[in-house]
């Protein structure tokens, strides 16, 4: 019994303690946030699905360039792929599409920043752009 109330107390004290943990470095992002691309646009193609968007004009300086996109696709609430594409693409093709499921592409825009702080990330993101089909 004792031995049992030891753990208890010990489990205890242990969740209150990982509740006095700052995340501000964790929800530290200095810096200006980049614009999220324009005009996504899906074409429908047999078995692929073709997207199109338009890069934001306006980046802030400090993002080294070319900037990067990140494409997530779900079909049916499951994730079916994360794609990277570098060299500021404005185009991708998704292989496997199939009329009887739904689905949702959201679009983001990346690029890395020059840090030398340890605790801030050198990679900003847009917010992103859904399309659902």
């Amino acid at each position: 019994m004792v031995k049992k109330n030891t753990v208890l107390f010990a489990a205890l004290f242990f969740i209150l303690l990982q509740g006095c943990v700052s995340d501000d470095i964790l929800d530290s992002k200095p810096g200006e946030a980049l614009p999220p691309v324009e005009n996504l646009q899906y074409n429908i193609q047999g078995s692929g699905v073709e997207l199109t968007w338009d890069l934001p004009q306006s980046i802030p300086e400090d993002i080294i360039r070319p900037l990067s996109v990140q494409i997530r696709v779900t079909a049916d609430g499951q994730n079916s792929g994360t794609f990277v594409l570098n060299n500021a693409p404005e185009s991708f093709v998704h292989q496997g599409y199939d009329p009887a499921k739904s689905y949702r592409v959201t679009v983001k825009v990346f690029g890395s920043v020059n840090t030398t702080g340890p605790h801030i990330s050198n990679v900003r993101y847009s917010l992103g752009k859904t399309a659902s089909f």
